[in-house]
């Protein structure tokens, strides 16, 4: 028993030898991936970062901070992310892609370890009486030599045996696949970071949209009480008969036109609450948001853009196409991989026999070991096709790829002179909205003196609701 024992320690440790010497020489196919040429700017053009009414509010010095959104200081919008970020559906979705990327990850590099598997069976067997030769270890009727059980007997077969099979990775397409493999978890993350962003704006957005409502209804609720003041003092004048009936009608109408407008906005303020509320993961109308105007809450930070350079290793979206474009890349050493022989090293080990009682007993035993060789001769073009797939996805990936590094730049781009136009347009609407007030003073003063009629009090009061909302 030592003896066997001993030979099949050496027979063991000879397999690992020569698997593991093949691990090491073998060759892997497939060209490595190396970064693509990329036409990048070098800053974002002639931008003019400062004009007569406005500065830009951005920085290409350093990059975003982690916690960014934390730069508008404002605890209650710092408090709705986090719940969002918490409870938010889809990114508990993209959390649990997150785990099955890596799951199929390790899953692709099993092939480079040995597989053994345990099987125990029991076999009730008639022989046919008709069958001249005896069975052999390969027939489904017994062990042994030919007339180890006579024609028509029956017998049991106990079996117990362990299955060993380790494919030599000699040209590394089990480590391609785990290149591609890791790759595309790394993509993956990257998608889960994406959808954690577009969160977050979402949150910011909606957040900073329901104050904007709020101090539109607060415009149009002042606008209303000036209306009905105004309209009060008419209507006194025209008892008076100091004006005519038809100045009060047309100040109604004004009053009637505000007040119209204020539910409209409520709508919306209530369908912009439920728009935060799914967001964060709460059902609509559970959650009360007291109502604070827009210039309470804004707070103006410093953009820090960072060099055009700098999107390549910051956004998520290009990054997970990168990941994506390196796991195209494997995937053509992988499909060459099918052209080369298949080397692996089978075994299989155990006890067999017709009696219960001598199932484990150290006669029963047997095994057989040795190494064997898939050589690929005609499969239907499989492999030819498999590669053409694999090169044409990467050309597409590289494709895909640098079009979404120009879309990245062209977005950036246009938030940049966005920034500057509406900055401008800003400094002239303030600049509107008190000359519009002035009119309005004007017009007021010059109808009580019966200058001009009451349509002229009537524009000028549209006009500065107008321009205030």
């Amino acid at each position: 028993m030592s003896a066997y024992l001993s030979r099949l320690m050496k027979v063991a440790f000879l397999v690992w030898g020569v698997g593991s010497m093949f691990l090491l020489t073998g060759c892997i196919l497939g060209p490595d991936y190396q970064e693509p040429d990329l036409d990048i700017p070098r800053d974002w053009g002639d931008l003019n970062l400062s004009g007569d009414h406005f500065d830009l509010p951005i920085s290409i010095e350093g990059a975003p901070e982690v916690s960014w959104w934390q730069r508008f200081r404002n605890d209650e919008l710092n408090q709705l992310i986090e719940q969002a970020l918490e409870r938010n559906h889809d990114v508990r979705e993209a959390s649990y892609r997150v785990l099955e990327g890596r799951a199929l990850a390790l899953a692709a590099g099993a092939g480079l370890y040995p597989q053994a598997n345990l099987e125990g069976s029991y076999t009730r067997i008639r022989r046919s009486e008709n069958i001249l030769a005896g069975p052999t270890d390969a027939s489904p009727e017994g062990l042994g030599a030919k007339g180890f059980a006579p024609p028509g007997s029956s017998f049991d077969l106990w079996s117990a045996a362990m299955d060993l099979r380790w494919e030599i990775d000699m040209w590394g397409r089990i480590r391609r696949n785990m290149e591609a493999a890791s790759s595309e978890a790394v993509a993956v993350e990257m998608d889960q970071r994406g959808v954690i962003l577009t969160l977050i704006s979402d949150v910011g957005q909606a957040y900073f949209r329901l104050r904007e409502l709020d101090e539109q209804i607060e415009i149009a609720e002042k606008n209303l009480a000036l209306q009905k003041d105004s309209l009060s003092i008419i209507s006194h004048r025209a008892q008076a008969g100091l004006v005519s009936d038809l100045d009060v009608k047309r100040a109604e109408v004004l009053v009637y036109q505000t007040a119209a407008l204020i539910p409209d906005l409520q709508r919306q303020r209530a369908a912009q609450q439920h728009q935060l509320e799914i967001l964060t993961g709460y059902n609509p109308n559970t959650r009360a948001l007291a109502p604070k105007p827009l210039r309470k809450v804004i707070v103006q930070p410093t953009i820090p853009v960072g060099l055009p350079s700098d999107l390549l290793q910051r956004r998520p979206d290009i990054m997970e196409v990168e990941e994506t474009l390196k796991a195209a890349n494997a995937r053509i050493g992988e499909a060459r991989a099918y052209f080369f022989p298949t080397i692996a090293i089978t075994g299989t080990g155990g006890f067999r026999t017709s009696e219960f009682d001598q199932w484990f007993k150290w006669a029963s035993r047997g095994f057989s070991i040795g190494p064997s060789i898939t050589l690929p001769i005609f499969e239907g073009y499989t492999n030819v096709a498999r590669l053409e797939i694999a090169e044409s996805r990467y050309h597409q990936m590289l494709e895909q790829y640098q079009q979404t590094i120009l879309n990245a730049f062209r977005e950036v781009a246009d938030l940049l002179v966005a920034l500057q136009t509406r900055g401008e347009q800003l400094a002239s609407q303030h600049q509107e909205v008190q000359a519009a007030e002035e009119a309005r003073e004007l017009a007021d003063i010059r109808y009580r003196k019966g200058l001009v009629t009451y349509l002229d009090v009537l524009d000028a009061e549209r006009t500065v609701l107008r321009a205030e909302l």
